[in-house]
Formats: structure tokens, C-alpha cells, sequence
């Protein structure tokens, strides 16, 4: 563990550092993604876009945990701008941020929703600054070769423990790789975005039994209720990228609006004939 870094006379807290890392890596990756397949975008805008609400959305979603964890005890020292992170938050709110940009910006649907992928290498660093700061996202008891404790964290303890965070960061990765290489691939627009849904959804909730998180709903945690969700759209979009025509495929890879337009003349077309038949 190394919560604090000194550098000289300066000390910087790595959760913080490694938190905005992870937030100008991602914005990094996305903004190669966008260069590489020819997506025209505004860095600067984009950049601030993803970063405002990454923050934002660390930040809210972090509130409304412990606000539900609170609902019958003392809220009084809950304080939405002097309280923790949460990097789930912030790749929620940052994909939402996202959606809305695309669309705004009359980009084509399914070849930039692709690029979420870009976010993994970003997200397992922040699962690192967790680790380092011990912040008490570790696991439950273990007694595996490769499990620590926490003496020094933000949340001790002297029990070895299941290093879960290093799991997400190490799964994020693998993720990356191959995506990397199915991306270079050229495949159909629409699979990259649905197969991270589905992988990353799939480690998180695999991994949350392993882990303290508060039990919130239908005895899973927040994260586990998010994930299926998410693997529920990755499922759908994958289903929905493999049997559509190829011509319905290629109008959803175009900006927005004129998508629309143009499916909603095709499906005007298709009624037209067969009323006629």
C-alpha cells in the first residue's frame, strides 16, 4: 500500500492522483479511438464533456450509496462535495455523458458507442488507486497466496483479504487486449460496445461476491444490480448487431438524426408493401 507519494517537499494522496489519471487516460483513449476511425470530434469539448461528468457522477453516486446505507440512521454527516468517489459513478456518468454527446453532435451511433471499450485500461488504473489507498474496497477473508491486509488503509484491517480491486483492474485489461484486436478487425458496428457491456458486467458481478459492498437490493450490491443491467443491453445489442440486415446496420453507423430519418422511410417502405401485397 502507498497512500501517500512524496515527491520533494510535496505529499499527494494516490487514490487522488491515480482518480485523475484514470480520468485523462480514458479521455485519451477515446479521443485515439475517434482519430483512428475517422469520427471527427472536438477534443477540448469532448475532453471537458467526459471529465465534468465523470466527476460529477463519481460523486453523486457515491452520495446516494451511503444515502440508502443511512435511511434510518444519522445522515447529518453526509456532505455531497466533501465525501468520497466511487469510479463505477464515474464510468456512468461518463457514459451517459457520452450518449448525449453523440447525439448532440449528430455522430454515427454504434461506431462511436464502440468506443466505450476505451475506458477499460482507465478504469483498471482506478481500481488500482483503490488498492493503494486501501479505501476498504477489499474483499472478504482469505487465505490464498496472494491475498493482503490492510494495516495502514483508509479502512484497516489486519486480516488478509481478497484483493479485489486488482481482480476488476487485471480483468479490465484482458478486456482491453482483446477488444484491441477485434476492433482492428474491422468488425460490424455495434459489437465492440455490446461485448464490453457483457464482459466487464460479467467480472464486476462475478467478482462482488468476493467482496464487503453493502447488500442493498435482492440481496445483491449496486454494483451487481448495474451490471445485469448492463449485460442485459450488451446481450440485446449483440443479438440486435448479428441478425439485422447489413443495410439496417449501415444507416445505424450514420449520424444520428439522418439514422433516424432514414429507418423510419425504411419501415414506412416495408408497411407500404406489404400493404399493397
Amino acid at each position: 500500500m502507498l497512500q501517500i507519494l512524496k515527491l520533494g517537499p510535496f505529499s499527494f494522496y494516490t487514490f487522488g492522483l491515480l482518480f485523475a489519471a484514470s480520468i485523462c487516460l480514458g479521455t485519451a483513449l477515446f479521443l485515439r479511438y475517434f482519430r483512428e476511425h475517422s469520427i471527427r470530434v472536438n477534443p477540448v469539448s469532448l475532453s471537458t464533456t467526459l471529465i465534468v461528468a465523470g466527476f460529477l457522477g463519481a460523486k453523486l453516486d457515491n452520495f446516494l450509496v451511503l444515502s440508502t446505507y443511512l435511511l434510518h440512521r444519522d445522515t447529518a454527516g453526509l456532505d455531497f462535495f466533501r465525501g468520497g468517489y466511487t469510479y463505477l459513478g464515474c464510468v456512468l456518468g461518463g457514459v451517459l455523458a457520452g450518449v448525449a454527446y453523440i447525439h448532440l453532435h449528430r455522430m454515427p451511433w454504434l461506431r462511436s458507442l464502440d468506443s466505450l471499450y476505451s475506458i477499460a485500461p482507465a478504469y483498471a488504473l482506478g481500481r488500482v488507486g483503490c488498492f493503494l489507498a486501501g479505501d476498504g474496497d477489499y474483499g472478504q477473508p482469505s487465505t490464498l497466496p496472494w491475498a493482503v491486509a490492510f494495516p495502514h488503509g483508509l479502512t484497516p484491517s489486519l486480516v488478509r483479504v481478497h484483493p479485489t480491486m486488482l481482480y476488476s483492474s487485471l480483468w479490465e485489461l484482458a478486456i482491453f487486449l482483446i477488444l484491441v484486436r477485434v476492433d482492428r478487425r474491422q468488425s460490424r458496428p455495434g459489437v465492440l460496445f455490446g461485448s464490453y457491456l457483457l464482459l466487464s458486467s460479467a467480472g464486476r458481478f462475478s467478482v462482488e461476491f468476493l467482496s464487503r459492498n453493502l447488500v442493498l437490493a435482492w440481496r445483491m450490491t449496486e454494483a451487481q444490480v448495474v451490471s445485469l443491467v448492463l449485460f442485459t443491453i450488451g446481450c440485446v445489442t449483440l443479438i440486435a448487431v448479428s441478425t439485422l440486415p447489413g443495410k439496417a446496420i449501415a444507416l445505424l453507423a450514420r449520424p444520428t438524426l439522418d439514422s433516424a430519418k432514414r429507418l423510419r422511410k425504411m419501415h414506412d417502405g416495408s408497411v407500404a408493401c406489404v400493404v399493397h401485397l
